[in-house]
Formats: C-alpha cells, structure tokens, sequence
C-alpha cells in the first residue's frame, strides 16, 4: 500500500451571530454586553496568533493558544476544528477524535468537522468506520471535493484502488490541475501494475508543482516501479529537499524502495 494523500477542511473563521432580548433592562445589556465584547476581543486575538502558527504549520506552538480559547468558550468552532487538525498532524489521531465529536454535537452536519474525523479515523486504521463520514458529506453535497479526494483516499488505503479511481476522476473533471487527485490516482494505477498510466498522470503535475515532497516522492517510487532508478534518485532528492524527514512517513514498500536507491540502511528492529 502507497501513501494516500488527504485533503484537509477549509479553515476559515466561523462567524457568531448573537441576539439579546429587548426585554432585559438596558443596564444589564451594557454589562452582558461589555462582558460578551471583551470574551470576543480575547478570543479573535488569541485565535489571530493561533492561527498565524497553525499556518506556518507549528501545530505544538498552537496547541496552547486554542486551549486558551476554548478556556473562555468550549464551543468555539475554529478552535476546536484547529485544535483537532493539530493533533491530527502530530500524528495524535485518537486525541483529535473528541475536537471533532464536540463540533458534530453542536452541528450534527458540519462538513468540516465530519470530513476531519473521517480522516482521524483512517489514522486510527478504524477501516469500518471511515466510508462513513465521507459518504455523509457526499449525501449532503455530491460535488463536494474533501469528500471525494478523501473517500478515494481511503479505499486507497483500504487497497481498494480500482474503485478509488472514479472518486479521483470527477475531482479531476472539475479541475484537471488538483495535485490531491493527480497523485491519488497515479497511486492507484501504479498499484494496479500501471507504471506507465501512472507516470503519465502524475509527471506533470511533479514538475508543475517543485516544492510539493508527496508529489516527488510518488513520482519517484513510480519510476522506481519501472526500473529507472537514476530518475527515481532525483526525484527522492528534491523530496528529501523539501522534508528532511520524508523517510517518516513512507509506508513499508516505499522505505524499502527508498532505502535501497538512496543507499540507506534499514533499522534495526
């Protein structure tokens, strides 16, 4: 099995709406209403630098912040999806689990909440669980992109790669150029013994997008498939370049595959 490459949920910041009644004594509402604002002002200020180190991808160093947050309103959405997105980076996947459970109590369809927790399952290896989620969101939105990249994501996972394929396919039919479906389906051909159908796929999208460490790595253990090992050495190179840590997070096949191009010796158990 490859190394399925998962789309993540738009982050953008939810907007709370709040309504009082006209029948509570103005000079409560300036007391309510002074509290609210300065709950509001904290937390938008704490959620500016969460944010700004949740983007710069130092999801430890983040973690604090919507802690914070969530110390001043447990409920607040973008501090809970983030939170768990963190986790979720940190390789925690059954800490994120609870972040996105507690948005789907407040918001049974919230689509970011339903594609992370799909994802944190698959982490988890939870294989019946995972289809779940994400044919929910395609219930609710058929053309919804999270959801199609990452239900083929996950039969790819589940080496279920002939029927991964569609799911890729009509991402691509509206946006040819999508570098999560690009490289998910040249997985899957190349795992079907495709080698040339998956280097076709997936060539131009490794050279169109040079800073992407998944795009080059794919690119390279397919052209290792192929026996063009000094190509596949370049290509693991510019990976390497980009994620010193790559040999992290390949699976077996692929660190077998890297370790032998790349002069490596396995670990010892």
């Amino acid at each position: 099995m490859m190394r399925p490459y998962y789309k993540q949920s738009l982050s953008s910041k939810t907007i709370i709406l709040a309504f009082s009644s006209f029948l509570i004594f103005a000079s409560s509402i300036s007391l309510a209403n002074a509290q609210k604002n300065s709950n509001s002002t904290d937390i938008d200020t704490l959620l500016d630098s969460a944010d700004t180190l949740f983007n710069k991808k130092k999801y430890e160093e983040a973690i604090p912040y919507y802690n914070k947050i969530l110390s001043i309103n447990a409920s607040e959405i973008d501090a809970l999806n983030h939170k768990g997105i963190s986790l979720w980076e940190l390789y925690k996947y059954n800490e994120s689990l609870p972040y996105f459970d507690q948005i789907l109590e407040i918001n049974s369809s919230n689509v970011k909440a339903l594609n992370n927790k799909g994802l944190a399952l698959l982490g988890l290896q939870k294989n019946d669980e995972v289809l779940e989620y994400f044919d929910r969101l395609l219930d609710m939105n058929p053309s919804d992109v999270y959801a199609l990249i990452n239900k083929g994501g996950a039969l790819l996972a589940l080496e279920k790669n002939e029927e991964a394929i569609p799911y890729f396919d009509q991402v691509l039919s509206m946006n040819a150029s999508d570098v999560y479906a690009i490289n998910n389906k040249a997985e899957a051909l190349d795992e079907m013994g495709k080698n040339d159908e998956a280097l076709s796929v997936i060539k131009k999208a490794a050279i169109d997008n040079p800073k992407d460490d998944t795009l080059q790595s794919t690119m390279a253990f397919i052209l290792a498939n192929m026996g063009k090992d000094n190509e596949a050495i370049v290509y693991y190179e510019k990976a390497l370049k980009i994620n010193p840590n790559l040999s992290e997070i390949l699976y077996e096949k692929e660190l077998d595959k890297f370790n032998r191009l790349m002069g490596n010796k396995p670990k010892q158990q």
